[in-house]
């Protein structure tokens, strides 16, 4: 009981800073932040570190996901997959990817071709 008492002395706004943090998820519970739009993007890297989990060869090879070189699909089914994904194949990066970001991991896929040599 002496503790409920200590708690009813704190101010509000002290109180309302401790249960704010005591509800703030872990950092191993957000998604990744991706770089912020001000920064070069290195579309490559990210692809790879983000997405070659499941598109291979930087997206140039069917792995777990499709392969996305020679892709059919146009920009605004890319941009709705990379933002909502797809339940039970892919993750939803909307909160993690500005919309400016993605653009660029689309022009990435568009680029795409076959390793020289």
């Amino acid at each position: 009981m002496r503790l409920a008492w200590k708690i009813t002395t704190l101010s509000t706004p002290t109180l309302a800073a401790l249960l704010t943090i005591c509800t703030l998820p872990s950092r191993a519970q957000q998604p990744t932040p991706g770089a912020p739009d001000n920064q070069q993007l290195d579309v490559g890297q990210l692809f790879a570190t983000t997405c070659g989990w499941c598109h291979s060869d930087g997206g140039r090879a069917a792995g777990k996901g499709p392969q996305l070189m020679d892709t059919k699909r146009d920009d605004d089914f890319i941009r709705n997959r990379i933002k909502n994904g797809k339940e039970g194949a892919m993750p939803a990066y909307g909160a993690t990817f500005s919309d400016a970001q993605i653009d660029e991991i689309i022009k990435y896929i568009h680029a795409l071709k076959p390793h020289e040599g």
